[in-house]
């Protein structure tokens, strides 16, 4: 854990590995370090160290002249750069940072200075929606930890709870929606930003939440008759069959309609039941959202 490959640092920097390798070799920056048995892999430090290069780079500089910066120099060079896209960058960066460090204080300052200065939905929207792209990276190639993200994730949840807690709008609407996630999924982070949204628009919610079996759902339903079901498939299981899930919501539930985001959700799914919506993109979440 926390040890990358070559071909990690490339998904996370962007910088193909060629270039690290030339970088390496002619200019003596991001080295590798090797196993025992003279395997080659990076460590924290040095991915922390390839994200700075990486944004310094891509945004102008040359490596010739990075090589010769010292850590306060670097520091320097980003925090003089104005450009919104660099600086989101960076502080997506600096969050992946402090998840690997289990800097928890560090991670809720930095959520915090954002939401002060773009507000809560920027803040997830940019800031977290693009942090947790990377870290996704990180989890489907076993390069962190559960406990690091499950820190971190917490925080964003508690900001998330707490926003929807003081909204303060009356619920007008009498056209529930009905909120879970499927059996063996637990990130809920999508799923309760959802929920800010429609508690913010004045809709009536039932957040079932993570982990939720079908038969579990059916019951809700049948008791208190949601006109909406809303989930989110993020990373449920080796196992789960996307295809199939959503086959048997459409046969369970025939007379709600059924709305799903997610990463498992590709263009070439085409659902058997026309109750069925595909939200592919957060633009069409927040249609579905304003639509109800």
């Amino acid at each position: 854990m926390n040890r990358f490959s070559i071909k990690d640092i490339e998904n996370l920097t962007g910088i193909k590995a060629h270039t690290l390798r030339i970088w390496e070799q002619r200019h003596g920056i991001i080295k590798p370090k090797r196993t025992n048995t003279n395997i080659r892999y990076y460590d924290a430090i040095d991915l922390k160290n390839a994200l700075r290069v990486s944004l310094l780079n891509r945004y102008g500089y040359k490596i010739s002249r990075i090589r010769k910066m010292d850590e306060q120099q670097i520091d320097e060079a980003i925090n003089e750069h104005t450009d919104k896209s660099f600086q989101l960058e960076h502080q997506v960066n600096m969050l992946l940072s402090a998840t690997i460090d289990m800097d928890t204080d560090k991670f809720n300052e930095l959520i915090n200075q954002y939401t002060k200065q773009y507000g809560l939905e920027q803040m997830i929207e940019e800031l977290i929606f693009n942090f947790l792209e990377k870290v996704g990276i990180m989890w489907m190639t076993n390069r962190i930890l559960p406990a690091q993200e499950h820190l971190s994730s917490h925080i964003i949840e508690k900001k998330l709870l707490l926003a929807t807690e003081q909204v303060d709008v009356p619920q007008v609407n009498a056209k529930q929606v009905l909120l879970f996630l499927p059996e063996g999924e637990i990130h809920e982070l999508a799923l309760l930003y959802v929920n800010y949204l429609l508690h913010k628009r004045g809709i009536r919610t039932i957040y079932l939440g993570p982990n939720s079996p079908i038969d579990q759902v059916e019951f809700v339903v049948n008791t208190l008759n949601p006109k909406y079901l809303y989930t989110h498939l993020t990373s449920v299981s080796k196992d789960f069959n996307t295809i199939d899930y959503i086959n048997t919501l459409g046969n369970v539930f025939k007379t709600q309609e059924i709305h799903i985001s997610g990463i498992m959700l590709d263009d070439q799914i085409q659902p058997q039941h026309n109750n069925i919506q595909l939200l592919n993109s957060l633009q069409a979440v927040k249609k579905f959202v304003a639509s109800i």
